[in-house]
This record gives C-alpha cells, structure tokens and sequence, in this order.
C-alpha cells in the first residue's frame, strides 16, 4: 500500500510538471455562468496516454467528473471533491475521409471549430450545431440538440476510455440516443467520434447557419452569463409556456434571473452565486408542478458540494 501511494505521488509530481493537473483549481469561474467553487484537482490530459495512465492508477473511489466548455454545467459553491478531468488540445484533431464520406473528430474539439471546418469543406447537415456551445464530447454524452435535429443523427460510433483506463469502442446503436439521454456512464470520457459527413452546397450551409443565429440572437439571452435551457421539455410540452403560464418570466432570486427573452433560460446577472441559480430553479419547478402537475427535469448539469447559507 505504501508503495501504492508513492508511486501516485509520483504520478501527480509528473503530471504537474507538464502543467496538466493542478489543485484547487477554481473551476466555477470557467462555466459559462461563472459561478461555483473549487475543484480539488484539475486535470487537462494532451494525449491519451496520460489519460488511460491516469485511470488506471487513481483509486476507484475517488470520483471523476468530465467537463467539456462549462456550457451547460453548474457548479455548486461547495466545490468538487474528486478529479475534474478536461480534455486538452491534443483531442481536438479532426480528420474528413472523402473517399468514406466520415469525419473523425475529437472529443475536446469545440461544436464551433467544427461547423467552420464544415463549411469550408461544403459537409451538410451540421449546421445546427452553431445553436449548441460546447465540445463534441459534451454534446454527444447528452445527445444535445436544437431546431429540430440532434448530434447522434449523424452519429456512426464512438471511441470511449472508462474508469479504468480501458479504451472502448461503440457503434451508435450500442448507446441507446434518446432526448438528451445516452446509455453513455458519466464517468466515461468520450476521446473520439466518427460522423457521417455528406457533401452539400456552401451557400445553403451559410444560409442555414446565418438562419440559426438571427434566431437565437432575436429569443435567446446569448449575451448573458447563462448555461442554454434549464429544463427538458416534457414530451407534448414547451417549458417556457408553462413557466410563463404561471407567471415566472423574469423572476429574480438574488444575482439569479429568469430571463426576459426567454423563460427556460436562467441567467447570472453579475453577482449570482451557484446557489442562487439552483433555488430559484427549484422555485420554478415547485410552482410549475403545483400549477400543472407537470415535473420539470434539470437539463444543466449540477455538480458539487450544496451549500445552503
């Protein structure tokens, strides 16, 4: 057991002299709400390697949490205990086979990076994906979506590391997409995806990109500090006509508001605390269920500590 520790401590000595883990990282400040205290150790892997090495040498009962751009994850003031893991840069390649007609993408790269690369290349059927901030490997684990499509639908399989360090490879019936849910565990870190990548016209690519943007410039608070829609629709519902229905747009709770522009956008005002969002979310909640009888489920992702002052 001794030897167990010194070699993790000199695992950690080695990690931290490439500068790709740290401690106490203030992990809150990166979200897209800006919110949430510290995560106790920070860890942004290059290359798989380091990452599998890593796996396999930290206790399983130490947890692990991935994070892709903080666009849809509110950290808690309390903190994280446990890993934070982040991919770095060295999981944000990207490779287009023409004769295959796929493109192989990391799971770090940004959902951005990937609809310029598709419309300089003429690849359709992305150009959603400019309405979703994030990774590739974020959107997939929640199977994210907007204006009618999701990213699985051009989905062919995944490349996957778990717990364990052990590399494994899904094809995408294996992960059961359904709204904004996949059979994919939340400790597993998606390192790779392979998508169908078909040929379309430039200037219909741009028009639908142009399109999108003029939509959520026109209904969504995009200049706020907000982490995209609180709530998952329930099935034959809209979540903000029932927030609405009962009178909750623009409510406040501390820095914490419910947007103006649209009322399944929660949003930091400047001075919100993590636990400002989260109660005024769950006062939402309460009050849509008491007058409909309809739960609303958390589509942000809340993690850490809950502290209540």
């Amino acid at each position: 057991m001794r030897k167990f520790f010194f070699l993790l401590k000199l695992l950690f000595l080695f990690l931290k002299k490439k500068k790709i883990i740290q401690s106490n990282y203030n992990i809150g400040k990166k979200t897209w709400f800006g919110t949430g205290g510290k995560a106790k150790v920070f860890f942004q892997p290059e290359c798989l390697n380091d990452l599998s090495l890593f796996l396999k040498v930290i206790p399983k009962k130490i947890l692990i949490y991935v994070i892709g751009s903080g666009s849809n994850t509110l950290v808690r003031d309390g903190g994280m205990s446990g890993v934070v893991i982040k991919l770095n840069n060295g999981f944000s390649d990207f490779f287009y086979d023409k004769k295959k007609k796929v493109i192989k993408v990391g799971g770090g790269l940004k959902n951005l990076t990937l609809i310029k690369y598709c419309l300089k290349n003429s690849i359709g059927n992305f150009e959603f994906l400019s309405g979703i901030p994030g990774t590739i490997g974020g959107s997939l684990k929640m199977n994210a979506g907007c204006f009618g499509q999701t990213i699985s639908e051009n989905l062919i399989s995944v490349d996957i590391i778990n717990r364990s360090g052990e590399c494994l490879f899904f094809k995408k019936e294996d992960l059961k997409f359904n709204y904004r849910n996949t059979a994919i565990l939340s400790d597993w870190i998606i390192v790779s995806a392979v998508f169908s990548a078909k040929k379309s016209n430039t200037t219909k690519i741009q028009h639908y990109i142009n399109k999108i943007s003029t939509i959520r410039k026109k209904t969504q608070p995009i200049s706020s500090r907000t982490s995209g829609s609180t709530f998952q629709n329930p099935e034959s519902y809209k979540v903000w006509k029932l927030i609405d229905k009962v009178g909750y747009r623009g409510k406040k709770l501390g820095g914490a508001q419910i947007s103006e522009k649209h009322s399944n956008f929660l949003i930091n005002n400047g001075n919100s605390s993590s636990l400002d969002i989260e109660l005024l979310g769950e006062q939402v909640r309460e009050k849509v269920y008491s007058e409909t009888g309809i739960k609303l489920d958390w589509e942000i992702i809340r993690v850490g500590k809950f502290i209540k002052n």
